[in-house]
């Protein structure tokens, strides 16, 4: 009696054991299944923080697009507002020009002028087309020529002359020294530079060597 106790305890130890066996399979399956789960939602993560950062990427290279371009249509706009410019007008003196005083030679005038960058070497050269009104000053003769296409590069004014230029060496000093004097008087201006219908020239009319630009007063 015994004996079939002792086996039937033995069987029922057996039975527990298999039950707990399996019991740790299924757990360690389910552990596995879990950890995949979560290595899928961490890869699923990482992708989603990939394509974050590839969306921000690309709204920052928008963002620095913009703000180099608002940059440059605020420069842009700076540059074409009007502002005043101290000009120091150079003529020619009566004393040089009639008596030939070569201790004479020019008489100043200070004027202001209103311009942007695009158009104050015309602005100054049409003031100083005209006649001057300090005494003792001659007209440059600037206004028998087509100094229209006239600009700014940088730091050097570009003149250029179109026209008929024809005339003695008193006639092309007193254009170039009045030209060169008055443009380097305006502030910012470094250099002077002439041009003849647009292409570069050894003179204006036989002369004075305009081959290089001007950076000191004449």
């Amino acid at each position: 009696m015994k004996k079939i106790k002792l086996t039937a305890l033995t069987g029922i130890c057996l039975g527990l054991l298999l039950v707990a066996t399996g019991c740790a399979k299924d757990t360690a399956k389910a552990e596995g299944a879990d950890n995949q789960v979560e290595v899928v939602e961490n890869q699923k993560t990482s992708e989603d923080l990939n394509k974050e950062a590839a969306e921000n990427k690309a709204s920052e290279n928008s963002e620095d697009k913009n703000d180099t371009e608002n940059a440059k249509a605020e420069k842009d706009a700076k540059d074409g507002e009007e502002k005043s410019y101290n000009v120091t007008l150079t003529y020619p003196s009566t004393a040089y020009i009639v008596d030939g005083d070569e201790d004479n030679k020019k008489v100043t005038e200070q004027v202001t002028v209103t311009a942007t960058k695009d158009d104050v070497i015309t602005k100054v050269l049409d003031q100083l087309s005209q006649a001057p009104e300090t005494k003792g000053a001659e007209p440059v003769g600037l206004d028998k020529f087509d100094y229209s296409k006239s600009k700014l590069d940088g730091a050097t004014a570009v003149v250029d002359l179109s026209g008929d230029l024809t005339g003695g060496s008193l006639d092309e000093d007193v254009l170039a020294r009045s030209i060169v004097n008055s443009l380097l008087s305006v502030k910012g201006i470094k250099a002077v530079e002439f041009t003849v219908n647009g292409e570069k020239a050894e003179s204006l009319m036989g002369h004075v060597d305009i081959s290089e630009p001007f950076t000191k007063n004449l």
